[in-house]
This record gives C-alpha cells, sequence and structure tokens, in this order.
C-alpha cells in the first residue's frame, strides 16, 4: 500500500472516531438518524441509504430513514426477512457487498424505483447487545459504479457506531420516560405533566389554537388511608386514573400531579371540550363503586377547568391557576354540604 493511501486509510479511520464521538452525544432517535444521514455520505460517497429497524414479532424491516431515489410513501412500508439483499442481511447477520446488484437474484426490486438500472449495494446488520435490531443499505447507481472492500469495511465500522447510537438514544428515552410517568398509576406525573402543558401551549400560540386544562381533586381522600389504610388508598386512585383515562379523549394527556390530585391536557380544545371531559369525570366518579379489598367505597372529586382562546398565549401558571380556581370554588360548595360516610359494603375479616 502507498504512503498516500496509509493516509486515506489512517484520515478515515480519524474521521470514523469522530463520527463515533458526534453520535453518541446525540440525545433523540430523531438526531441520530439525521446525523447518520449526514455524516455517512462524509465517510462513504453514495446516491441513497436506507436504514430500517427490526419489527422480530412481525417479521418485517420498517424503515427509518430513506435518503435518495426512493417513491413517495416508501417509508410507510415494510421489507420481510429475508428478502432483498438488505431482508437478507436483518435475517442472518450478516453484511453482504454486491457490486453488479441489477445481476443478482437475491437483491429484491422496490415497486416505483428503476428496473434493472446498474447499481452497487452494501448492506450492514445492525447489531446492539448481540440482537440485531436494524440494517443499514448504501447505493451507488450507474454503470461502473463500485464499492472497495476498505469501503465495505468502513460500512462495517459505520454500522457498529449506528446501532451504539441508536441503542444508546432509545435508552435515554425509555429512561427519560420512565421519570415522566407515576409508578403507583402509570400517568404522567408532575415532570411528565409540567413537559406536555407547556409543549401543548407553545404549541397552542404557534399554530393559533386554544388549549385546555381539566384539574380534579378527590374529596376527603385521607379517609380512606385513615380508615383501611394505605394498600386501600392505593387501589382507589389506581382505579380513578383508570376512570379519567376513559373519559378523556384519546388525544388528551392525563397525569397524576400529586397524591390525590389529577389533571388532563387537552391540546387542540377550548372551553366546551374541557367542560365535556370533566363532566364525563365526575358522571364516571359518581356511578362508580371502587370495590376494595376490604371494602366497597364511593369517591367523588371536585373538577376545575379553564382554557385558551386563539387571541391569547397564557403561560402554564396561568392556565393552571384559573383551573385551580374553578375547582375549590366547587370544593368550598362541596364543604357546606353534609359529608356522609361513602362506604357501600365492608367486608368481614
Amino acid at each position: 500500500m502507498s504512503s498516500a493511501d496509509d493516509a486515506n486509510v489512517s484520515g478515515s479511520y480519524r474521521q470514523l472516531a469522530e463520527i463515533y464521538h458526534d453520535l453518541l452525544s446525540r440525545d433523540s432517535l430523531e438526531q441520530v438518524l439525521d446525523r447518520l444521514v449526514k455524516t455517512v455520505t462524509r465517510l462513504i460517497p453514495v446516491e441513497s441509504i436506507l436504514l430500517a429497524e427490526t419489527c422480530a414479532d412481525e417479521g418485517v424491516l420498517r424503515p427509518l430513514v430513506a435518503e435518495g431515489t426512493w417513491p413517495d410513501g416508501f417509508l410507510a412500508t415494510t421489507l420481510p426477512f429475508g428478502e432483498g439483499l438488505i431482508g437478507l442481511t436483518a435475517e442472518r447477520g450478516r453484511p453482504i457487498l454486491c457490486n453488479d446488484a441489477h445481476l443478482d437474484a437475491r437483491a429484491g426490486q422496490v415497486a416505483g424505483t428503476p428496473v434493472n438500472e446498474p447499481e452497487a449495494i452494501v448492506c450492514v446488520p445492525l447489531v446492539a447487545r448481540g440482537m440485531v435490531i436494524g440494517a443499514m443499505s448504501l447505493y451507488r447507481e450507474g454503470e461502473g459504479q463500485v464499492f472497495s472492500d476498505f469501503e465495505f469495511e468502513l460500512a462495517q465500522r459505520f454500522g457498529d457506531a449506528a446501532a451504539l447510537a441508536i441503542e444508546n438514544a432509545r435508552t435515554r428515552s425509555e429512561l427519560r420516560e420512565l421519570s415522566r410517568r407515576d409508578e403507583l398509576t402509570g400517568l404522567l406525573n408532575r415532570r411528565g405533566f409540567n413537559d406536555v402543558l407547556a409543549s401543548a401551549l407553545a404549541d397552542g400560540k404557534r399554530q393559533e389554537t386554544p388549549v385546555a386544562l381539566v384539574l380534579v381533586d378527590l374529596d376527603d381522600f385521607k379517609r380512606i388511608n385513615d380508615q383501611y389504610g394505605h394498600y386501600a388508598g392505593d387501589e382507589v386512585l389506581c382505579q380513578v386514573a383508570a376512570q379519567l383515562a376513559r373519559a378523556a379523549r384519546d388525544s388528551d394527556s392525563v397525569c397524576r400531579v400529586g397524591g390525590d390530585e389529577f389533571a388532563v391536557v387537552l391540546a387542540g380544545a377550548g372551553t366546551r371540550e374541557a367542560e365535556i371531559v370533566a363532566g364525563r369525570i365526575k358522571q364516571a366518579l359518581a356511578e362508580t363503586t371502587f370495590q376494595l379489598a376490604v371494602a366497597d367505597v364511593k369517591q367523588t372529586a371536585s373538577i376545575g377547568f379553564a382554557a385558551t382562546d386563539t387571541s391569547s398565549a397564557r403561560d402554564p401558571e396561568q392556565l393552571l391557576g384559573e383551573a385551580d380556581r374553578g375547582m375549590y370554588v366547587e370544593k368550598r360548595g362541596r364543604l357546606t354540604e353534609p359529608t356522609p360516610l361513602k362506604l357501600v359494603s365492608e367486608q368481614s375479616a
């Protein structure tokens, strides 16, 4: 190998080391995928790139990134394991170098792409923790286009970096999501609530759409913990959480923001929608008997709601304060009424 070749190889490996560092510094999967496309073309010039994740239970690859000459709607398709070069790579976990892909019977034909067009393809598996989590294909199109053995090796090393970066981003995302979830009910916790409310308000301001908030505070919840114990109280909280999730719309974010306090964030909704959801929650709680291990009990709640409109951009504290005031107006009204023990039946020990 000549000194010039040695310099090129050394430069390529230095660049690959920089790419490792760059990819691993990215937090989100979207950032990682964006950098993957941009950095691989610096390392190995290509016309098209396909990066797909495995869906082992379905036996298919699902495209994540398709840059270059791909038909419209391709990202919504799936690729079966064992079919086409990328499908074989994913199924067998081994890389493939094919400099005459248009003549290779193993190569599949993607609908909407040119037939029998000369092209060279490199496919590498993306392996993390001993599992094939995806595959990547690089394409050079046109007569006489080939990948060298050294480029094939670089593609494999890049695939190692890509797999590690993707797995790292997913792990970070899972940890972030866990930190946003209430361990008992599985709902978003206070941190998750703050995130979704701020995001909904920012989107609402940008798109000129309203945002609504419903607050739910359980009435005299302490009596359940005092009379039946905290395990019984936890049972009620979980059942209330399930009722709220059913009463909310599919697009709403249901949160547990405190011990016995809940919230529902309604993106793109105004006062009328908030009132409807609040009504459904009130009705659901009124009609539900919570079945505990020690007793069957009823549980009411005080509910308040508020909404922005398209001409105002209230911050989270303003919207929260308005809904909170509405909730406590209702709670004060309840405190003026007799408060019977809402015990339905008590089972013998």
